[in-house]
């Protein structure tokens, strides 16, 4: 079931999205806040780590690029590092 949120934006993102309605892109402001709102979060799932995660993250080594091209080797299949940053953005 979908619910209600009521929200503040400044007047210059509300043209910007209203310029992107009637361009035919989104039906309505809402549909287009929806919209850029699930993309973002689906863009972003590092906002979703939980607190040990991301502390690991902040304590975890630092590699050269050597080592984590092997590193990413090693877990992702045998793609390079550069191949699985393009793929994630394709």
């Amino acid at each position: 079931m979908e619910k209600i949120v009521t929200s503040r934006f400044s007047k210059e993102l509300l043209e910007k999205v209203d310029q992107a309605v009637s361009m035919g892109r989104f039906k309505s402001r809402s549909e287009a806040l929806r919209v850029i709102v699930e993309e973002h979060l689906a863009e972003h799932p590092e906002l979703f780590l939980g607190m040990g995660v991301q502390e690991l993250l902040l304590n975890a080594p630092t590699f050269s690029d050597e080592e984590l091209e092997r590193l990413g080797s090693r877990l992702f299949r045998g793609l390079s590092v550069v191949e699985l940053i393009a793929e994630g953005r394709k």
